[in-house]
């Protein structure tokens, strides 16, 4: 059954590779690039709950936790494209959970690694934190700011995902951390771009927050 699972992680996980690229090249809004970000938000599913049964059967804390650091940034990456308005749900509560205690985690064990990976997911759950209070209290938000939300936690989804290829296929890199940021270490870069090309760049008016559009 262990077999099995870890199969499934594998062809998840080189899936969600090939789909994300997709989802990144592809013109945003069309029909390929939907399709596309669709599957890699089912793959990256996948890949989460049977990192978990698998760190779970073998008492591996690490996996778990970057498993949780990615289903977090996964979840909420999707909800932002099926609720514009940014009203959170149980769903929303639930991933943002999951990103906190991960972080906390993370940052508890002193692992310089996690501790970067925990840093980043505290920073976004307290950014979603100031999003639903300001959602409540019926505050303007920017027009796309549900784009950024997407673009930023997909994107960190992805890099996640690069970073477990990178890690299982290139072996004896000194210093034994190199593998584990160089994804993000590039990866953030562009992604800071492409909020700024689809987002900052092209900035409307602000809406109200109640328009959940």
């Amino acid at each position: 059954m262990l077999s099995i699972i870890l199969l499934i992680h594998v062809l998840s996980g080189f899936l969600a590779l090939g789909f994300g690229l997709l989802a990144i090249v592809s013109k945003k809004g069309r029909k390929t690039h939907v399709l596309t970000g669709r599957f890699f938000f089912y793959l990256m599913l996948s890949v989460a709950v049977t990192a978990v049964i698998v760190s779970l059967y073998k008492l591996n804390l690490f996996l778990l936790l970057v498993a949780g650091f990615a289903f977090y940034q996964n979840v909420s990456g999707y909800r932002s494209v099926k609720n514009k308005g940014m009203r959170p749900n149980w769903m929303d509560w639930s991933a943002t959970l999951i990103g906190l205690v991960t972080g906390v985690v993370m940052i508890s064990t002193l692992n310089i690694v996690l501790i970067v990976f925990g840093s980043i997911s505290l920073f976004l759950v307290m950014t979603d934190f100031r999003l639903y209070y300001a959602v409540f209290k019926g505050k303007q938000l920017s027009p796309l700011g549900w784009l950024s939300r997407h673009l930023g936690m997909m994107m960190g989804a992805y890099i996640a995902t690069v970073t477990a290829f990178v890690l299982v296929n290139i072996r004896d890199v000194e210093p034994a951390w190199i593998p584990w940021l160089a994804p993000t270490v590039l990866g953030v870069p562009l992604m800071r771009y492409w909020d700024w090309k689809y987002t900052k760049s092209k900035q409307p008016k602000a809406v109200t927050q109640n328009e959940n559009r």
